[in-house]
């Protein structure tokens, strides 16, 4: 009887392991960039790397990485420095806002909010930290802020321009005398001894130096040492002081980021730039390129006991180097940005570009995720004129061949990529996509039932194209709907084959019916409707009822007698819903920037400016509300949502980057071949949400304790029901085995699942 209990229990954590690489449900999980790395610093053994999004550490022992973001442990996003005090143990990290986290050597956050809540006008950029033990002397944009790292609290300010206005500061140094802080508005200095640094009489202007930007001094080698940033490219100086006159010590010709003195060594740093000086100011190491990649953009390294260089470099991360040739580069997996314009997901797999309407940015990139693993795919791609392609706005995964993806950019044709390589730009000279003059403007892209993909394009009359399966072209001609100044960015096709097109310049919907005949056209047919709410369309989408929302600057309305479209005078209504005693248009102050519905046919909705909400299949019922303050979220506004509708993940692409979300719905499935419970076995420190997947719509739940004992009963979201693992009365169930019984809305179908409970 002992042994079948093993191995009842090794096939729970078997399954259990399988499906350990989703998050739980409820759970956030970031999807961030990592090599845009600014700052850096180490303990004994751990080298701590900032981005300009997030943290993570590498362990030079064991090797190993770990991130910390907004999601899982800091209070913020948007780092500026990242400063280990051995004094206390204690990791400082900065933001660009004036935010403040403290991490002691047990991994506990503290956060310090005093200058990012503060009555401050302007920037409160926290840009460098000198340490001088417990203290750290914090150059901010408007001043110099001195932290108390051991009471984790600010004991003092000091606003030392003229007549105590802010200044912006950069770094601050300390030579045996004074303490300086370099300026945009030249250096200032200070006796250190002195009783009042907050007065701003205590200070003064080094003239000698000019009213110059300088952006990081540093005392070495009982020498001043100062960075003069140029505003021209390849112009910047490295001054020093030897004997109270300032000389020029490394001469015009580069861009230079920092100055760090690390284990008794000046180091420069910079784009293409990595200058090593020991004590006798002889240059120890040149370093110029990472592995013969000239591209390096040093924003401040130190050096190891070891010898070995720590770059936080902007475009690979953190940089392990002894020399050009010799180099390591680290960081997590993650996009090459937080750029996420446009996302789309199947099988598995996210594709996001990261473009923009009329931004003509060459470096919008293309990212895809694996379940694990990010891919970023050639930083440019180049046209055949040898011109680089410009604003990636959307993508579009072939359902037939997951490999071949197809983007659409706003000013250079229509992209396919097959395993991640370009293969081939569509234009007006190759395809039916018509043209503005030399520029070929597409926007979204929907494949339909027969996997033909259908592009929409801007600043013409022939606004739909289409490509076959068997690469054959058709093109539409609406021009009794569209001028050649419009621009039109949404397009979907709805159960009946319609494409319902958004144009943005006139708020109005195109639907268009080709009749199943693409190279017919005198049986086509076109309507366009007019009464929709606000200004502008948003967004358009079709739920699993077969109506169409639409989102609006004025928030969220539906089209409902859809299959009637082209017999009647269809109308766009709002959704009325009570709250406090009053009846209200949906969301009808918000700009809806998106809508995406759940295997439940719920829906997710994606603002400008108030994050993300989740209403109930009728529009009626808020369940979710997610916003910066009572989530991991990274910004209220919000580009593009996705879900995974295999697990019910949610993503959310922002202005601040990608996370996701485990939400509590899936697809439904047909019958009950693939029913799993997750975790299971649940642990005795779970405290989470039990999943109960590969259901079929409305699933009805019941669930028992081995003696038939009901404890729960629940209907699914989709394909998939939630548990807490409580009760009828919330109190948790004990340890042991809780048989899941499932049936369908008819009870023609049925299954049975077990869940193992230890307390």
């Amino acid at each position: 009887m002992l042994n079948k209990f093993i191995i009842i229990l090794a096939l729970f954590f078997q399954s259990y392991t399988v499906l350990s690489q989703n998050i739980p449900i409820g759970s956030w999980r970031d999807h961030l960039p990592y090599s845009d790395a600014i700052s850096v610093t180490q303990d004994a053994n751990t080298i701590y790397c900032a981005t300009n999004s997030a943290l993570f550490t590498y362990n030079k022992s064991d090797f190993t990485l770990e991130r910390l973001n907004l999601v899982n442990g800091l209070s913020d996003i948007g780092l500026s420095k990242v400063k280990f005090n051995p004094h206390n143990n204690k990791l400082i990290i900065t933001y660009a806002n004036g935010n403040i986290d403290v991490i002691d050597e047990n991994k506990n956050v503290t956060n310090l909010s005093f200058i990012k809540k503060s009555n401050v006008t302007g920037s409160k950029s926290i840009n460098h930290i000198k340490l001088e033990g417990k203290l750290a002397y914090l150059s901010t944009d408007f001043g110099i802020v001195v932290l108390d790292t051991d009471k984790l609290e600010i004991v003092d300010t000091y606003l030392f321009g003229p007549l105590g206005i802010n200044m912006i500061t950069n770094a601050v140094a300390f030579d045996n005398t004074n303490i300086y802080a370099a300026t945009n508005d030249g250096v200032y200095f200070a006796n250190k001894s002195s009783t009042n640094l907050s007065d701003y009489n205590a200070w003064s202007h080094i003239n000698s130096l000019g009213s110059k930007a300088y952006r990081s001094i540093v005392f070495f080698s009982n020498r001043l040492f100062l960075h003069l940033d140029s505003p021209n490219w390849n112009e910047d100086s490295l001054l020093y002081n030897d004997g109270g006159i300032w000389q020029q010590f490394i001469s015009n010709g580069f861009n230079i980021e920092s100055l760090n003195v690390s284990n008794n060594t000046l180091i420069v740093s910079g784009r293409s730039l990595l200058k090593a000086y020991d004590s006798s100011l002889n240059l120890s190491k040149d370093i110029t390129t990472i592995n013969g990649w000239f591209n390096t953009f040093s924003r401040e390294t130190i050096m190891s006991n070891d010898g070995y260089f720590w770059c936080a470099d902007n475009s690979h991360g953190l940089v392990q180097s002894k020399g050009n040739y010799n180099n390591n580069i680290i960081h997590p997996s993650g996009p090459s940005s937080t750029d996420a314009f446009n996302m789309a997901f199947y099988d598995d797999e996210l594709w996001v570009v990261s473009g923009g309407y009329g931004s003509y940015l060459p470096d919008n990139r293309i990212n895809h995720k694996t379940i694990d693993d990010w891919e970023v795919l050639d930083k440019r791609f180049i046209k055949p004129n040898g011109s680089p392609v410009l604003d990636l706005v959307s993508v579009a995964i072939d359902p037939t061949n997951k490999n071949r993806v197809y983007a659409g950019s706003w000013s250079s044709g229509l992209l396919e990529l097959n395993n991640g390589k370009l293969n081939k730009i569509y234009n007006s000279s190759n395809s039916a996509i018509d043209s503005t003059g030399s520029i070929t403007v597409t926007g979204p892209l929907q494949f339909d039932e027969d996997n033909n993909l259908w592009v929409l394009n801007s600043f013409t009359t022939n606004i739909l194209a289409v490509k076959t399966s068997n690469n054959n072209w058709f093109s539409y001609d609406f021009s009794d709907y569209a001028t050649l100044q419009d621009e039109f960015h949404d397009l979907i096709i709805d159960q009946n084959n319609y494409k319902w097109i958004v144009n943005s310049e006139t708020k109005g919907l195109i639907v268009f019916d080709d009749n199943n005949t693409l190279d017919n056209v005198s049986d086509d047919a076109y309507v366009k409707i007019t009464n929709t709410p606000g200004a502008s369309i948003e967004c358009i989408v079709e739920d699993q009822d077969g109506e169409i929302w639409l989102g609006t600057d004025k928030g969220v309305a539906v089209i409902y007698n859809t299959a009637s479209v082209f017999n009647e005078n269809v109308v766009a209504e709002h959704i009325f819903l009570q709250q406090d005693g009053q009846t209200q248009k949906l969301l009808e102050t918000e700009i809806v920037t998106v809508i995406k519905i759940d295997g439940a046919n719920r829906k997710w909705i994606g603002t400008q400016n108030s994050g993300v909400y989740l209403m109930s299949e009728d529009g009626t019922e808020e369940i979710e509300h997610f916003t910066e303050n009572n989530s991991p979220l990274f910004s209220n506004t919000i580009f593009d949502i996705v879900i995974d509708p295999k697990t019910g993940e949610i993503y959310f692409g922002t202005e601040k980057g990608i996370l996701s979300y485990r939400g509590t719905a899936t697809d439904a499935d047909t019958d009950f071949d693939d029913v799993f419970v997750f975790p299971n076995p649940v642990k005795p420190d779970f405290t989470g949400t039990i999943g109960i997947r590969g259901l079929v719509k409305d699933t009805d739940v019941r669930i028992t304790d081995i003696s038939g004992n009901i404890v729960y009963q629940t209907t699914s979201f989709g394909g998939q029901a939630v548990w807490d693992g409580k009760d009828f009365n919330g109190n948790k169930v004990q340890t042991g085995v809780y048989i899941v019984f499932n049936g369908s809305p008819e009870g023609e179908l049925k299954a049975v699942a077990k869940i193992l409970f230890i307390h």
